[in-house]
C-alpha cells in the first residue's frame, strides 16, 4: 500500500553527470576559439591601419577559415625564411648593406635570436661554453651586428650561416604585410583543401 519514496540523490545524479559530460567538450571548444579570435587579433595589429579593413571578415569566420588563415600565416613565415637562407648561402647575393640600412632593428632581432639558439643547440660550431657577442654599444660605439658582420667578412663558416639566417629572417619580417594579405586572399581556397583532405582521410573504405 506504501510506495518507497524517490531517492532524491539518485536521479539528479543521473542528470546532472551526462550535463558536465556535455558542458565540457563546449567549454574547451570555446576556450579554443576565444584563443583563434586573440593570436588573429595580434597577428591583425601588426598591420598598417589602412589594410587592417581587409583582414575585418576574420573575425566572423568560419573555424575552417580561421585555422586555415593561421596555418597559411606559419607556412608564409616558415617557407621563405628556409628559401632565402637557401638563396643567400648558396649564391653570391646577400644583401647586408640593404637590410641593415633599412631594416635594421630585424636585423639585429635576428642575430640576437638565432645565436642564442645556435649556442644552445651547438649547431654549426657554436658552443655554450665560449663567450657571445655582446648586444651592447662597446668603446668604439659598435653592436653586436656590427662585430658578427666583421667576422662573417673574416670568413667564419659559422658566423656565415648566422648572418644569412639573420638576414633571411629580417627579410620575412619586412614582408609581414604581404604575407598577411596573401593569407587572406587565399583563405578560401585553402580552408576547401583542408576540408577535401579531410573528407578522402575520413572516408571509409
Amino acid at each position: 500500500m506504501f510506495r518507497r519514496p524517490k531517492s532524491l540523490n539518485g536521479p539528479r545524479q543521473l542528470r546532472v553527470r551526462p550535463l558536465a559530460q556535455h558542458l565540457a567538450p563546449a567549454a574547451r571548444h570555446q576556450s579554443s576559439q576565444a584563443s583563434q579570435a586573440s593570436r588573429i587579433d595580434r597577428i591583425i595589429s601588426k598591420l598598417p591601419r589602412r589594410l587592417q579593413k581587409y583582414t575585418n571578415d576574420l573575425r566572423n569566420a568560419p573555424v575552417s577559415h580561421v585555422v586555415s588563415f593561421l596555418m597559411l600565416h606559419e607556412l608564409t613565415a616558415i617557407v621563405p625564411l628556409f628559401a632565402l637562407f637557401a638563396v643567400f648561402h648558396y649564391t653570391t647575393y646577400v644583401p647586408i648593406s640593404y637590410m641593415t640600412e633599412h631594416f635594421g632593428e630585424y636585423v639585429r632581432s635576428g642575430v640576437a635570436i638565432f645565436e642564442k639558439f645556435f649556442r644552445r643547440k651547438r649547431w654549426f660550431g657554436f658552443g655554450q661554453e665560449e663567450p657571445s657577442t655582446s648586444p651592447e654599444l662597446g668603446t668604439e660605439g659598435r653592436s653586436q651586428t656590427d662585430e658578427i658582420m666583421d667576422r662573417w667578412r673574416s670568413g667564419d663558416s659559422k658566423y656565415e650561416i648566422l648572418m644569412e639566417v639573420a638576414l633571411a629572417y629580417s627579410v620575412t619580417k619586412a614582408l609581414l604585410p604581404i604575407r598577411i594579405i596573401g593569407s587572406v586572399w587565399a583563405t578560401p581556397w585553402f580552408a576547401g583543401v583542408l576540408m577535401r583532405a579531410k573528407r578522402l582521410l575520413t572516408r571509409k573504405p
